[in-house]
């Protein structure tokens, strides 16, 4: 796929635009870099109102302030770029990368629990880490008939206990999780192995129920059930309709991680109509990683008690799996895949894609199918579709204008934080057509594009998707059991002290639909899917992942025998498009196992039709004699059709054998010479696919280090970018974000910083990160504005306490403007490219109907928005005129008339209130200490404005010969925009000076053209003058 850099003279970010805005661009953008719900990270996107902002980086939200100040701009401009980060991590070293490409884990990046012994106990058993509730199971006697996702399975023996993972945990430094049997109380001695069995199924309200006991080092202040400091019991139950099943007893909060000590990370429910936890003895256990090393992966040499705890990585994209062709010979051709357009992990259940109206050429000159693609919404069901998007009359034609890839768009910008070198860190394009989707963006297979696919293929169905590697085997019968207790086999990965059968537990299997029917199957068939006497086929069901649960037993009598007929979501799937693990440390199932485990790949050559060929003998070319076999409606044949999960094609008919009979499939009819045959089932032929895999890289289990505020990136007392323990909630060894520039939050904030002042990615002519602080922060972002030379910085300051306390978001106590001045002098800031806004501002949020407190830049740049509507940007965004903030209903501290004072003498704009006045930026310096016109932000502003106007001009100069003619063009192209801001007022005189005064032979032997601009602003005794030199290159500022 081609690949380029962004280089190029003249550059713009319009040229890197993701996808169809409904506003018109016009104007120059301002600039914000923040937080978002959803959007590409690491990305200058630009919009021209707030409905597209919405549309792309989500609505306001309280805790991010990026979208306010995107809004308050938008409110009287159409043109704002904005940048949203995410955690990158901090790589700089060739040896950081080096870890990155062979370990998959990125410096600072993400969160990590590693883990410790208790040195205490003898069973060796491990706190602070990831731990697996599992759990034995018996099928239902209706599962073989009605829903036989065990039983077409090959991972998985249904005539034994079924061994599942129902949860992924992860526990805090110091806590640990037990088991105990219902009747059971809490001591060492009933928790000193990891088992428990649940009460017996005899109707009573604890039926089927278990104890869960988390143990933390915090003591009493946590927990004292049963008198037990320390100790928190739940109720649990296995049962996902229970009112104790552990989704609903076990905290899901992140942000609610250190005080509940524990996360249910991956909640795996295994509907009970499915199967049962069994009621033997230890059919419950708690798992964690085992001591074992790994002996293979990136990782090699951890144990897994650490592997599974590594989310130590950058922020991942959200994607499918790749879509197969249909069997030709061996082969099932990968296609394509999807990405999201949303970075990150809101990318993971947005949407779905389906599949549909796959259709055979019966053009002789034109040998490739037809087929549609729909983008739906993550949690509409087949019964109540809601399609976002659809694409019709898809082809894998890639010279055809329905070529899929046309039609959808695969157009990828990244930043490439892993080149050798900086100058290299850039933003990469891959891709050739514009993404005409707002949702996603399809990657299409090489071979697709290289003509190496047969012609006549059509995405037939997709491969499996990753999930938790528990076992080496891929099975979770214990007679493929790799390994037992914690230490006794060299190959186990997960230790449970108590029970070497749970210890080979797997994922529950991806459900898949059985049937595209409605109505109850027969109980006792003699054939895969025999349909019962009331069922009739239902061409709204789609094949693939079964995103809803079957029904209740409490709704429908026998419901797995009509397992299409619930509407609720199975929530299983949320749990499989989270980031699992990292890939390359080997605790997630990769390769062509994704397939095999529990048979998870999926296929319409493996929707078995009733028909079996006339003959032995009978080849797929005869399409006399196939269709003899066919002869019934659609829906006659589709009602005794079934999806066979583990069904194995018998070539060359592309046959399924079941109880003794070769079954016709949906292969056999695409094999077929002709088409009819083929064509006559296409409402039937489609199916979904989910993403999966999205994931922010940040530390989820801290809401600071989540939310990429203040104190995310603050290194001051009480930040969390100082690089120690202080402030951290609970975590394991390792799992700081970085200190300083190395800190997670600060190196993605400076890295998006970089990337909105590269002149050849983006023209902002302001730039703002409303709500962060950080020294770290602030001065790159001054210091690259400076380089930049054509955008105004609006800064946000530290504030403090009476005591000089360093005061964050979640600070109870107001700022005193004195200390907080005080402060911010000692800084000795000199720069006349950026300003800075004071107090923080309530303002009303309209959209959540509520009073929300943001940074002073979010009203500053509304204030300049305003400015720029109703006068020019030259002319003083301050005052009742200018300056007055309709949007502020309150102001964090008011101020006095001494307050002003002291703020505006050491070059802190003041936010004010006056008496019918509403309130006020009553204040335009710039941070220079030394006084002249450019300590004004107007002045500034102009200057940038005739900045723009230059680089306009000369851009298209370049290359252009240093000539007579050429220096004359400039000047007569230049002086009517300069004259045109004379006369509103935003310079007194000027002159441009392009002549051999200032450019010699050598200049134009070297083709450098030299300029000058010099003027006088309004209302200054001084003259300013701007120089810059054209070259081939483009335009610089001296």
């Amino acid at each position: 796929m081609a690949e380029q850099t962004f280089r190029s003279p003249g550059f713009f970010e319009r040229e890197i635009d993701l996808s169809q805005r409904t506003t018109e661009i016009v104007g120059t953008p301002a600039g914000v870099i923040g937080t978002s719900q959803k959007g590409p990270a690491f990305v200058p996107v630009t919009v021209g109102s707030f409905s597209d902002f919405e549309s792309k980086f989500g609505t306001l939200d309280p805790d991010l302030f990026g979208p306010y100040a995107a809004n308050e701009w938008l409110k009287n401009r159409t043109a704002l770029t904005y940048i949203r980060v995410l955690g990158a991590g901090a790589n700089s070293s060739t040896s950081d990368i080096s870890v990155t490409q062979t370990a998959g884990t990125v410096k600072n990046a993400g969160f990590l629990l590693s883990g410790s012994r208790d040195t205490s106990s003898s069973d060796n058993r491990y706190n602070g880490t990831v731990q697996f509730l599992a759990a034995s199971h018996t099928a239902n006697s209706d599962e073989p008939a009605g829903y036989p996702v065990f039983t077409d399975n090959d991972s998985t023996d249904s005539t034994a206990g079924i061994n599942l993972i129902r949860a992924v945990i992860l526990t805090a430094s110091g806590s640990k999780l037990f088991v105990l049997d219902q009747d059971q109380q809490y001591s060492v001695t009933n928790v000193s192995n990891d088992i428990a069995t649940i009460r017996s199924y005899d109707g009573t309200a604890e039926q089927g129920m278990f104890k869960l006991v988390l143990s933390s080092a915090l003591g009493a202040t946590f927990g004292n059930d049963e008198s037990k400091p320390g100790i928190r019991i739940y109720t649990a139950s296995l049962d996902p309709s229970s009112q104790h099943y552990v989704g609903k007893v076990l905290n899901t909060s992140t942000d609610r991680f250190g005080t509940e000590q524990h996360l249910l990370y991956a909640d795996m429910p295994m509907e009970t109509e499915i199967a049962q936890v069994a009621t033997s003895a230890g059919a419950v256990g708690i798992l964690s990683g085992s001591d074992n090393i790994a002996g293979s992966g990136g990782l090699s040499g951890t144990a897994f008690t650490e592997l599974f705890g590594k989310f130590n990585t950058r922020y991942q994209t959200s994607k499918s799996t790749s879509f197969i062709s249909q069997p030709f010979g061996d082969s099932e051709y990968d296609l394509f895949h999807f990405e999201s357009l949303n970075d990150g992990e809101s990318g993971n259940r947005q949407v779905k894609i389906s599949i549909s109206n796959l259709r055979r050429s019966t053009n002789p000159k034109d040998p490739y199918g037809t087929f549609t693609v729909l983008v739906r919404d993550y949690y509409d069901t087949d019964t109540d579709i809601r399609i976002l998007e659809q694409y019709p009359l898809c082809t894998l034609n890639p010279g055809d204008d329905d070529y899929i890839a046309t039609k959808i768009g695969d157009l990828s910008v990244k930043f490439n934080f892993d080149a050798e070198t900086e100058s290299e860190r850039r933003l990469n394009i891959t891709g050739k057509r514009p993404n005409r989707s707002g949702h996603v963006r399809i990657v299409m297979n090489s071979a697709v594009e290289d003509g190496e696919v047969p012609a006549a293929a059509l995405p037939f169905g997709f491969r499996g998707l990753p999930t938790i590697k528990t076992t080496v085997s891929l099975t979770e019968n214990s007679s493929f059991l790799e390994g037992g207790s914690i230490n006794n086999s060299a190959t186990a990965r997960l230790g449970c002290v108590g029970s070497t059968v749970l210890t080979g537990s797997i994922v529950p299997p991806v459900p898949m639909r059985f049937k595209a029917t409605r109505g109850a199957v027969n109980s006792s068939p003699t054939f895969t899917g025999q349909p019962g006497s009331l069922e009739l086929a239902d061409n709204r069901m789609f094949f693939g992942i079964k995103f809803e649960r079957v029904p209740l037993t409490s709704v429908i009598t026998s419901p797995l025998l009509q397992s299409n007929g619930s509407g609720t979501r199975n929530k299983l799937l949320d749990s499989y498009s989270k980031l699992l693990g990292i890939q390359k440390a080997d605790v997630v199932v990769t390769g062509s196992s994704v397939d095999l485990i529990n048979d998870n790949k999926f296929t319409l050559s493996r929707v078995a039709l009733y028909n079996a060929p006339s003959t032995a003998t009978q080849t797929l070319d005869d399409a006399v004699s196939l269709s003899t076999r066919l002869t019934g409606s659609v829906p006659d044949h589709m009602v005794e059709a079934a999806y066979i999960r583990n069904g194995v094609l018998v070539k060359p008919r592309y046959t399924i054998e079941d109880e003794s009979r070769d079954r016709l499939t949906f292969a056999s009819l695409a094999a077929a010479k002709s088409a009819t045959a083929f064509n006559k089932f296409s409402e039937y032929m489609k199916f979904t696919n989910m993403l999966y895999g999205g994931f922010d890289g940040l530390n989820i289990l801290d809401r600071d280090q989540r939310l990429m505020n203040d104190k995310a990136s603050d290194a001051d007392s009480g930040g969390k970018a100082d690089g120690g323990a202080t402030g951290y909630i609970n975590l394991s060894a390792g799992s700081s974000p970085g200190a300083g520039k190395e800190n997670n939050s600060v190196s993605s904030y400076r890295t998006a910083i970089t990337i909105m002042t590269d002149p050849f990615a983006s023209r902002v002519n302001i730039v703002a990160i409303p709500g962060i602080r950080s020294a770290f922060v602030v001065d790159r972002a001054m210091e690259k504005t400076k380089e930049y030379s054509k955008a105004i910085y609006l800064m946000d300051i530290p504030p403090y306490d009476d005591d000089l306390t360093r005061l964050y978001d979640d600070a109870t106590t107001r700022p005193n403007v004195r200390k907080t001045t005080e402060q911010f002098e000692a800084r000795a800031l000199d720069n006349n490219y950026a300003a800075t806004y004071f107090p923080d501002v309530i303002i009303n949020d309209e959209i959540n109907g509520d009073a929300v407190n943001v940074p002073a830049s979010v009203a500053a740049i509304g204030a300049l928005g305003f400015n720029d509507r109703v006068a020019f940007p030259w002319f003083a965004p301050a005052g009742f005129n200018r300056g007055s903030l309709d949007s502020v209903l309150n102001t964090e501290v008011r101020l006095n008339a001494e307050d002003r004072n002291v703020l505006y003498e050491s070059r802190i704009n003041p936010i004010a209130s006056f008496p019918d006045g509403g309130f006020v930026i009553f204040g335009q310096k710039t941070l220079q200490q030394a006084k002249s016109s450019l300590d004004r932000v107007n002045v500034r502003r102009m200057l940038l404005e005739v900045k723009r106007i230059v680089s306009n001009i000369a851009n298209g100069l370049i290359f252009e010969q240093n000539s007579p003619a050429t220096r004359a063009r400039f000047i007569s192209l230049t002086k009517p925009k300069l004259a045109s801001i004379q006369s509103n007022q935003g310079i007194d005189s000027f002159r441009v000076v392009m002549n051999s005064s200032n450019n010699t032979d050598e200049d134009a032997e070297q083709n450098r053209l030299n300029g000058r601009i010099v003027l006088v602003p309004t209302r200054a005794a001084e003259f300013i003058a701007i120089d810059f030199i054209i070259t081939n290159s483009g335009v610089s500022f001296e």
